[in-house]
């Protein structure tokens, strides 16, 4: 795994809270049936598939979250850009609270807190429609996220506010306003900090609900039961106090808006053998020959949850298979009597614990949440730079290779949860940081930056490789949409209310690590449009 894990230290360290207690609700659907009104130019999920007025809609996007930081000419420049590398999808933050006075620019914030007192700003409201009338003209839907997980406090001399994605405020910004000093996770089970969010989503929701430029409401970005560095956990959340609070608030926001779908944006993390509150679907119904009627459209390797059994089977097999590679591999020592002798390279088997992957310790249990009846569709990451998602240890490759067989294999697993859920799933966010953004990488979780040297980080030649192979992975495992984090855009304003305004950016887009600015990792994302748009019906282009 590589060395500049350090978000990961940090989290692996946090409790280990599994849910212990039985379901309290349990309810079955049809894996066939739409989640959708009837009403033409929306798009919508039925069984494992996007549709727009009946056909197939699969798509390769990208994240902007900053998108609303900029004014009108640069807003419409970077989806005229993102329109021409046939992205059908960005990913943008609906949300920025601002506590206390402040003189930015009235479109770039949606909330402003004074006083305990929340208040919600039309301006940043009117903002986000633009977004919407725009990306519409060029045929992009918009996923618009909620609030954040990661929401660190900024020292005052630090990066402007909307240069970094934790920037935005979030969660804790509800938390920390109605409960000075109160944990994170009281943002999913206490009730005021419940009815500020609905307020909030009160606010934004209903103005834009007509709007088919509109792909999905994401209710959080990355919902853990922890949050940033600096912030506190009660002990108490565990996998069904996520699960419920998405379940609760996805059912909300259909009350508000009944066109569109609803997504948690979690990050796709397992609890395996985890009690859940909600049953799978029972199987899609079978063809003539006892073949299943959409085979060959997603991996078929499992029907039900995930089980530690299952995970590891697959640790075992991979160790199989790269003993078998190390012992083949040149320079290999050969035993007596044309028998191998072990290879140089040893293999470790993992522990018992299979790791806050796949124990439920984030408080995230992906596959109970995606089952709950008002979440639309299945969302997963992938930051390799911040998160362990090995189902083994080292195996003997680079630390690169490493890194690209993980993403692999965590793609594979979520195309095969949603196969057994019966919904659409998507990469939500993923990305790799290289040698030329490596002094810019900020964790998430973290106000501070953490640069990663050149003797870790992967050349941009390898990023493409990556990219081009999770992408890959991603359509032929069957999944509906691939998002990239993030977007770069050069030649940016840099005033006085712009992300352009730190003096790293030079007029270019915030950079975390994570950003964009190359045509060759743009390329490959065109490249992966084009293929997913291969797999789309004609005419599913959007309505005007």
């Amino acid at each position: 795994m590589r060395s500049a894990s350090l978000f990961t230290a940090g989290l692996l360290a946090l409790s280990n809270v599994v849910a212990t207690s039985s379901p309290t609700r349990v309810q079955q659907r049809n894996p066939q049936s739409k989640r959708w009104n009837g009403t033409p130019g929306f798009v919508y999920a039925e069984g494992e598939k996007f549709k727009v007025d009946g056909r197939d809609f699969y798509f390769a996007g990208t994240t902007a979250y900053w998108l609303t930081q900029v004014q009108a000419n640069d807003i419409t420049k970077t989806l005229d850009d993102i329109a021409a590398h046939k992205l059908g999808v960005v990913r943008i933050w609906g949300f920025r609270e601002v506590v206390g006075a402040t003189n930015d620019d009235p479109a770039t914030y949606t909330q402003q807190w004074v006083n305990g007192e929340q208040k919600c700003n039309q301006h940043g409201i009117d903002r986000i429609k633009f977004i919407l009338d725009e990306a519409q003209k060029r045929g992009i839907y918009v996923q618009i996220s909620l609030t954040n997980n990661w929401s660190p406090d900024f020292p005052a001399n630090g990066k402007h506010p909307g240069s970094l994605s934790n920037s935005y405020g979030g969660m804790d910004t509800y938390v920390q306003q109605i409960h000075p000093g109160g944990d994170h996770d009281l943002f999913y089970t206490d009730d005021a900090v419940k009815d500020a969010y609905k307020k909030w989503l009160n606010c934004i929701i209903p103005p834009l609900a007509s709007h088919k430029a509109v792909f999905a409401w994401e209710l959080a970005n990355d919902p853990r039961c922890q949050g940033a560095k600096g912030r506190t956990t009660s002990g108490s959340c565990n996998t069904h106090t996520i699960t419920r609070w998405t379940a609760d608030t996805a059912d909300f926001v259909k009350s508000l808006d009944p066109y569109h779908m609803v997504s948690s944006g979690d990050g796709g993390f397992y609890c395996t053998d985890c009690p859940k509150l909600f049953s799978l679907p029972p199987p899609p119904p079978t063809v003539s020959g006892g073949s299943q009627s959409n085979v060959g459209k997603r991996s078929k390797k499992r029907t039900g949850y995930l089980t530690t059994a299952m995970v590891r089977e697959r640790i075992k097999a991979r160790e199989k298979a790269a003993y078998r590679a190390a012992r083949n591999a040149p320079g290999a020592r050969k035993a007596i009597r044309g028998g191998w002798a072990a290879p140089v390279t040893s293999f470790k088997r993992q522990s018992s614990d299979l790791g806050s992957t796949f124990d439920g310790s984030f408080g995230v249990d992906s596959e109970d949440i995606v089952s709950a009846p008002s979440v639309d569709f299945g969302s997963f990451q992938f930051f390799p730079d911040q998160q362990v998602y090995a189902l083994d240890s080292e195996n003997g490759s680079s630390p690169f290779d490493n890194v690209v067989q993980q993403g692999l294999d965590w793609i594979q697993l979520q195309g095969e949860t949603g196969n057994a859920v019966g919904k659409p799933t998507t990469l939500n966010g993923f990305g790799i940081v290289s040698q030329p953004n490596g002094n810019t990488f900020t964790p998430f979780n973290s106000a501070t930056p953490a640069p990663i040297g050149t003797d870790v980080a992967p050349t941009e030649e390898q990023q493409v490789d990556a990219y081009k192979q999770w992408i890959t992975q991603a359509i032929q495992t069957g999944i509906t949409g691939v998002t990239q984090y993030q977007w770069g855009q050069t030649n940016l304003p840099t005033g006085p209310n712009s992300p352009g305004t730190s003096p790293d950016s030079q007029g270019a887009s915030p950079n975390d690590g994570y950003a964009a600015y190359s045509e060759a990792i743009k390329n490959v994302l065109t490249e992966g449009a084009e293929a997913q748009q291969g797999r789309t019906g004609p005419g599913s282009d959007q309505a005007a």
